[in-house]
């Protein structure tokens, strides 16, 4: 019993510390976009390497992650269950409504589509969920165990930082104007 209440207020400890919060759920009422078929086209992902093309069907439309150049791109890793990830997502929907200049992919692994509709339609997503059925996408990025991972992509498509677990929405504006400055350099 004691052993119980010790590693009850260590976890409560932890999660204060980390200064973890209940994400909330903000809907939109809107449609959420479901991006099938996703795939790496050859190359692996090195940080101040040109990222790989990632390939995707979007209402039976393809699209292609160098559709995006010009714009700086943040891939998401994630999952319906991660709680770090629940975190996440209203950040990332913050953040394309704050920048016009900022697009969000975010991979879903390995989960079923009615799941990952439920969940954007939940935190009121409007950016693309695309749905790595297979984990090929996940593995060929690298991303095998640690979600939520992201990586983001500059303006000319190349890989500038990965990031592994949760991130606060500062810390996203400060990778992106970090981006910013190196490609004015």
């Amino acid at each position: 019993m004691i052993w119980r209440g010790l590693v009850s207020a260590a976890v409560l400890f932890v999660l204060l510390a980390c200064g973890a919060q209940q994400a909330t759920p903000t809907p939109s009422g809107g449609p959420v976009t479901l991006g099938e078929q996703p795939a790496v086209v050859g190359g692996s992902v090195e940080t101040g390497e040109v990222v790989p093309e990632l390939t995707f069907q979007i209402n039976g439309e393809p699209h292609k992650l160098s559709d995006y150049r010009g714009s700086n791109v943040i891939i998401n890793f994630w999952e319906t269950t991660c709680l770090p990830c629940r975190h996440e997502m209203p950040d990332f929907e913050a953040l394309i409504h704050e920048r016009s200049d900022v697009v969000v992919l975010a991979v879903n692994r390995r989960e079923r589509p009615t799941l990952v509709e439920q969940f954007g339609q939940q935190y009121g997503l409007s950016f693309p969920l695309l749905l790595d059925r297979t984990g090929d996408v996940s593995t060929a990025f690298g991303v095998t165990n640690a979600i939520p991972t992201s990586f983001f992509i500059d303006k000319q498509g190349l890989v500038r930082r990965m990031q592994i677990g949760v991130m606060t929405r500062s810390q996203m504006s400060r990778y992106l104007n970090d981006m910013d400055g190196q490609g004015r350099q």
